[in-house]
């Protein structure tokens, strides 16, 4: 009897961080070594544009661009944070590539102008789109290694989060820190070795993001019993439930689909990290935007009666808010957002990765 072959995928999200990182590693010193200069007369990486290197230069920014042009972040909602970061890096990437740096070689080298048309599209001064283009991809770069390390924080692979974190916190400050000491002591290209730190941590990243091993979710917890199964809208400020809170028993909570904030879609962990200045205004701050939240009783504004939920979180009723009556022990659940803000929240279609679902299960107590 003949088996059943399963389709192959052509190629998946992890090969492609693994590519893109194995060129961030190999492309500087690949065009420093075909460039035919040594390190101390390269004052950029950028500059082997001018030399024989410059389609290995062009050539991997190019391949950079598209690659992270094809990754579509998560994968759980269509267009979420990644997303667009994404799209925004490999169109920066794309413009580094085409629009060439000032050439330094003169004194040794003929350096041809760029194309005409380059030429035109910026004013005879390429340079500045080139700048101002690799500013912002490693800003990208960076904000994209601060959602990998979210992720897996969310997933419980607490060393990896730690990673990507410290390698997020290197490339923010390490990159200016050595363009400032290259500036001030001479003793080293300061543009090139800024750029070398950079797309080495880059590329270690997005190499460590493609090799870790993917786990199935885990299970419900032992003695769970589903009690309420709850499609959750984020114009709503208290989306209610037909849970009443019981003292003394612990709560398992696993939400589904996607939600949609003015034009970013996302999950249930919302978007962006903690850290981001916008969550100073939120319903629970210093939380992340449309993170899936709940709150015991309709007073909305009480903060001590709301609680974070994400994906899947386990919880039980502070021991403070024992006395409250069966009514106040209602559970109701939000996406975490400005107080003013809920009128631009907008709920998905199902083919849109929609509506957001909770599944609320109570779990059997000891006592019990």
């Amino acid at each position: 009897m003949q088996s059943e072959v399963k389709p192959m995928r052509i190629i998946n999200h992890k090969t492609v961080r693994k590519g893109i990182g194995l060129i961030a590693l190999l492309m500087p010193w690949a065009v420093l070594w075909l460039s035919g200069y040594s390190w101390s007369e390269m004052s950029s990486i950028s500059v082997s544009y001018w030399t024989d290197s410059r389609d290995i230069f062009v050539g991997c920014l190019i391949a950079v661009a598209f690659a992270l042009a094809s990754y579509n972040g998560t994968g759980t909602c269509r267009r979420d944070t990644e997303f667009w970061l994404s799209k925004a890096a490999g169109v920066f990437a794309l413009l580094v590539a085409l629009f060439p740096t000032i050439c330094s070689f003169e004194d040794k080298v003929k350096c041809t102008d760029a194309p005409n048309w380059i030429m035109h599209i910026s004013f005879n001064h390429p340079q500045y789109i080139h700048y101002t283009a690799a500013i912002l991809f490693f800003i990208c770069l960076i904000l994209l290694m601060s959602f990998f390390s979210l992720r897996a924080k969310y997933k419980e692979k607490h060393l990896r989060s730690r990673l990507y974190f410290v390698i997020s916190l290197l490339m923010l400050f390490g990159i200016p820190t050595v363009y400032i000491i290259g500036e001030l002591t001479s003793l080293y290209e300061s543009t090139f070795w800024a750029e070398l730190v950079g797309l080495t941590l880059f590329g270690i990243g997005w190499l460590k993001a493609g090799w870790y091993k993917t786990e199935p979710k885990a299970y419900l917890p032992k003695g769970a019993t589903l009690v309420d199964i709850v499609e959750v809208n984020p114009k709503n400020k208290n989306n209610p439930t037909e849970v009443v809170i019981e003292v003394g028993v612990e709560y398992f909570f696993k939400a589904e689909g996607c939600w949609k904030d003015w034009f970013l879609e996302c999950g249930p962990h919302g978007w962006g990290p903690n850290w981001n200045p916008l969550n100073y205004n939120n319903r629970i701050e210093w939380k992340p935007l449309f993170l899936l939240c709940g709150n015991i009783g309709k007073n909305w504004n009480d903060e001590d009666r709301t609680f974070c939920i994400g994906d899947r979180n386990t919880w039980a009723l502070p021991s403070g808010l024992n006395d409250l009556n069966p009514e106040e022990r209602k559970l109701y659940l939000f996406a975490n957002d400005w107080k003013t803000r809920y009128g631009n929240n907008y709920v998905l279609e199902p083919k849109e990765g929609g509506p957001l679902k909770v599944e609320i299960y109570r779990l059997q107590s000891n006592e019990e």
